[in-house]
């Protein structure tokens, strides 16, 4: 039986981030809902991340890190995305490596709503082993 007629592009850019160990949280806006979904990639000294509101919203952002840096309350941004999930999945996952001269490396101030709003219950985090 051939399965991947049922693979979606969605199925397909959420497999890829798996593959490149992106760290998923999963949160609460309170104790009733609504969930929110997030991906974060750490590199060494900035982070890419995407926040998944629902199936018709979604941003992602690059912003640099330290130890005390919280990725889901930016300030500022070198990158900001926003349409929906699929088309940022695809802006994310082809945004150059940091390092790298097509890379953006200017920082502004994040767009308001950057993030996840709020007073954020987190429910559970996962990270999908691919080797």
């Amino acid at each position: 039986m051939d399965t991947t007629a049922n693979v979606t592009e969605w199925d397909a850019l959420i497999e890829t981030a798996g593959r490149r160990c992106y760290l998923w949280h999963m949160f609460r806006m309170d104790r009733h809902g609504p969930e929110l979904l997030a991906g974060v990639y750490q590199w060494r000294d900035c982070a890419d991340v995407v926040v998944l509101f629902d199936d018709q919203h979604a941003h992602a952002y690059r912003i640099p890190t330290d130890e005390n840096t919280d990725v889901f309350t930016p300030t500022h941004v070198y990158w900001w995305y926003g349409a929906n999930p699929v088309w940022t999945m695809r802006a994310l996952l082809t945004l150059p490596a940091p390092g790298h001269p097509d890379a953006p490396d200017t920082l502004t101030p994040a767009p308001p709503g950057t993030g996840i709003p709020g007073d954020r219950m987190p429910v559970r985090m996962r990270r999908r082993g691919w080797r």
